[in-house]
């Protein structure tokens, strides 16, 4: 059930977070707090994302982050609050730390949003970062990769296929 109101909750937030209305906003937070730790790290995801587009000030989208770490506790919360804060600023996170704080993440199970924070932190290196992004997902999901490599198989049935002259 609370995946189920995790997944609904952050489909109505992504891409759609309202940063231009900071009481909404404060009661999404706290909604996201009551529904999992994931529901409220794809609140600071959503919020990374608002700074990368410069839609509202960056002492606002602090703000809110400052609101996060008042009431929300989780292990995470701490270093994905400060990388979300460099973001903001666009302070220059290196690709070592981006990897090395993804490896901290790999502990906490289907913390998908964080992740995914820190995975867009900073430039992936020669896809170094994606390969390390799958295999941590890969491991939540019990080997199974969320990227199917279904091509293969598609390019077979097409080669199977007679054409059609």
């Amino acid at each position: 059930m609370e995946s189920l109101k995790e997944l609904e909750f952050i489909d109505k937030i992504e891409d759609n977070f309202p940063v231009e209305n900071y009481l909404h906003c404060i009661k999404l937070i706290d909604e996201a707090i009551m529904i999992s730790p994931n529901s409220v790290f794809a609140v600071v995801e959503e919020i990374c994302k608002k700074a990368a587009e410069d839609v509202v000030h960056e002492e606002t989208l602090v703000n809110l982050l400052k609101h996060i770490d008042k009431k929300f506790e989780h292990p995470l919360r701490k270093m994905i609050l400060e990388i979300a804060q460099d973001i903001i600023f666009e302070d220059e996170i290196s690709f070592e730390t981006a990897a090395a704080n993804m490896e901290s993440v790999r502990q906490y199970k289907n913390q998908y949003a964080a992740l995914n924070i820190l995975f867009f932190s900073t430039e992936d290196v020669d896809g170094k970062l994606e390969k390390l992004w799958d295999n941590i997902t890969t491991e939540w999901n019990d080997g199974q990769s969320l990227f199917d490599e279904d091509d293969e198989d598609e390019n077979e049935e097409d080669e199977d296929e007679e054409p059609n002259d």
